[in-house]
């Protein structure tokens, strides 16, 4: 039988999810977190557990509505107890049951023992591991705008062409699933926060900065979903900075007090740097479970 939860079991659910993490006392942290819980209803709702005699697995589980732009299912809180067979069951009936484009579970506190008794159960349902890192930047704080590159926003009549740039740029070919799903990464399409890059208007595209809005106004928050040059611009990073600056003054012009967030995977530290040299702040590190439309 697989169930949600009662609210009444979200102590015990969490101290399991803690134990499993291998923490020195669960009961007792889980007890102070239910404390400061917001919506007990809800999240004993969105817990998960696989029980035959006893209980085996459990999981947390953030999906989202069929009707909404961000079609990412989030997961938390994993456990079991007896063995992986347990687990594998409990995310196919999860999966089954949910509407989603991408699902997401990053590892925080996860050692190394726990990523591996987990790491054959998400590679047969088709997860990739990687390493990540998060990064925020204060629009307030924008470095020097330099020689600045021509934004060329989003349209429908032009979509072919930014999906080509983006295939050049990260030598790979996209499925119309993929495509759809990362223009709404984190919530509705916004395409004026999607650009190209020239040096002129009558110039080729040699770049390209695809943003999110996850707030608007004076203080809005962004989300830097894809960035990058073509290969012919990669001989130094002038050219990468170039394209970060001018699309981060162009958000400043429409939120002077906002903000940029962005997740990158360590595969390409030079990336990293190059955020950081900009200014941006790194605030997370962590391996994470993803699975993205194919």
């Amino acid at each position: 039988m697989i169930r949600t939860l009662a609210p009444d079991e979200l102590t015990w659910f969490l101290s399991q999810s803690l134990r499993f993490l291998q923490h020195s006392d669960p009961k007792g942290l889980a007890a102070r977190l239910t404390k400061h819980v917001h919506d007990i209803d809800a999240e004993a709702d969105a817990a998960f557990v696989l029980i035959e005699g006893e209980p085996l697995a459990g999981v947390h589980v953030i999906a989202p509505e069929p009707d909404e732009d961000d079609q990412n299912l989030h997961l938390s809180n994993l456990w079991f107890t007896r063995n992986e067979a347990d687990l594998e069951k409990l995310l196919r009936h999860v999966f089954a049951s949910h509407h989603y484009e991408a699902v997401h579970f990053p590892l925080f506190n996860y050692g190394a023992l726990q990523v591996d008794k987990i790491a054959a159960v998400f590679e047969r349902l088709g997860f990739a591991l990687e390493r990540a890192c998060d990064l925020d930047f204060e629009l307030t704080d924008l470095p020097p705008l330099g020689t600045p590159l021509v934004l060329e926003a989003w349209s429908h009549d032009a979509d072919d062409d930014f999906q080509v740039l983006f295939e050049t740029a990260e030598a790979k070919q996209l499925s119309d699933e993929y495509w759809a799903w990362l223009k709404r990464w984190r919530g509705r399409f916004s395409p004026d926060l999607w650009f190209i890059a020239r040096e002129t208007l009558d110039q080729d595209a040699a770049g390209y900065a695809f943003f999110g809005a996850t707030k608007e106004g004076i203080d809005g928050v962004y989300y830097l979903t894809a960035a990058g040059v073509l290969p012919e611009h990669r001989q130094s990073s002038e050219m990468l900075r170039r394209l970060v600056i001018s699309s981060l003054h162009e958000l400043a012009s429409i939120s002077p007090l906002g903000r940029v967030e962005t997740t990158v995977t360590t595969e390409d530290p030079k990336l990293i740097q190059i955020f950081e040299s900009l200014g941006f702040d790194t605030f997370n590190r962590y391996q994470r479970f993803i699975k993205r439309p194919k």
